[in-house]
């Protein structure tokens, strides 16, 4: 599938296209990239090590079932890269997160923290249709150029197809204004078990 997504008013399209298996590492490395930062990906791992190494690794574990699935979405060539959770394949997402052991060998306990991080997560999606924006990154150096606007437009073009709202969760404040612009509002905000970071856990509407 090939869609293009208007980057913003009078900027030049960003072609989406559904990624294919060949693209993981390309797209693997664009989200490790853009995640080094974010304590979702940090707190639940742990910061030993080369963190950006492991957030990628764990994106390339993470992306190859969902890629099979066609849940990841890929701006240009690998300039951005987008996790769309269908409501109807949200149990596929969850046991993606849950049922690769490889994860565990990347954190700094064994997994335990990843697997209570995620638990709670999980706890905190509605229990009713919607779509999931799983995880959006763009390229650093492309960053602010509207990628990952596009990104978001595209998945919210879908969920307004098929009149469901969007849920997501991010633990970066700055976050919270960006998404508020498409139309999301925070339901609920809270610390991560165990001592975490502070999440916000956001929604969409049709």
């Amino acid at each position: 599938m090939k869609l293009d997504s208007l980057s913003g008013s009078g900027a030049v399209p960003v072609e989406i296209t559904q990624a294919a298996p060949d693209r993981l590492s390309v797209l693997a490395s664009v989200l490790g990239r853009a995640f080094v930062v974010e304590p979702m990906m940090r707190w639940p791992l742990g910061v030993h090590g080369d963190i950006e190494e492991r957030i990628t690794r764990c994106f390339e574990y993470f992306l190859e079932s969902l890629i099979e699935l066609g849940m990841v979405w890929e701006a240009g060539r690998g300039t951005g890269a987008a996790v769309w959770i269908p409501p109807d394949q949200l149990d596929a997402w969850e046991e993606a997160q849950r049922q690769d052991s490889r994860v565990y060998a990347l954190t700094e306990d064994g997994g335990r923290r990843w697997d209570a991080f995620w638990e709670w997560v999980g706890s905190k999606i509605p229990d009713e249709p919607l779509w999931h924006l799983d995880s959006v990154g763009v390229e650093p150096k492309a960053q602010g150029l509207g990628i990952g606007l596009a990104l978001i437009e595209f998945g919210l073009a879908r969920a307004r197809a098929d009149d469901a709202g969007v849920f997501l969760e991010t633990g970066a404040s700055r976050n919270v204004p960006y998404y508020e612009r498409f139309g999301f509002r925070v339901v609920e905000d809270a610390d991560a078990p165990g001592g975490g970071p502070h999440f916000w856990f956001m929604r969409w509407d049709p």
